[in-house]
């Protein structure tokens, strides 16, 4: 289980990350309505649904993992929502440093090319796009105030009913 914000409008991958960890710290800093603190999770995702072109707001949701304690009953809150995953297959590229918004469609473009011409080309998950653009998650692994060492993924989800026989 994942709390998540709702979409979050924005031309900015750093922008609106900013905005969603801080909805979700405020959640797990007591302001739901249980008041209950809650264990900072890693990864941070956000999911990006892109927009048609550079100036046009993509949409972003945001996401901490509900500790094992709180996964029977998360506590809500307003603009949040749970996420529940069943089984998930994804297709990972890892980089390191902070996220810049320039590095998004740099570390995408080359987990397609690492993809392209395999069977795992055909199963990501376009489903929840309009325009048949791929969704992908960022993770990012590291509190902001780790400057070495930082671990960041990409991730395409798969949807197996699409992809050939494996």
């Amino acid at each position: 289980m994942w709390m998540s914000t709702a979409p979050i409008d924005d031309i900015s991958f750093v922008s609106a990350t900013r905005i969603g960890f801080d909805r979700l710290f405020n959640y797990i800093q007591g302001k739901n309505n249980y008041q209950e603190t809650i264990e900072m999770t890693a990864p941070v995702m956000t999911q990006v649904k892109p927009s048609d072109g550079p100036f046009c707001a993509s949409s972003f949701v945001v996401s901490f993992y509900v500790p094992k304690k709180n996964q029977p009953n998360p506590p809500p809150a307003k603009g949040l929502h749970v996420q529940k995953w069943g089984k998930t297959y994804v297709a990972v590229r890892q980089f390191s440093g902070f996220v810049a918004d320039e590095d998004i469609p740099k570390e995408a473009a080359a987990l397609s090319a690492s993809i392209a011409g395999t069977e795992w080309a055909a199963a990501v998950d376009k489903s929840q796009a309009a325009d048949n653009t791929t969704i992908y998650t960022v993770a990012q692994y590291n509190s902001p105030f780790e400057f070495k060492n930082r671990v960041n993924e990409i991730w395409f989800t798969f949807d197996l009913d699409n992809a050939a026989a494996f």
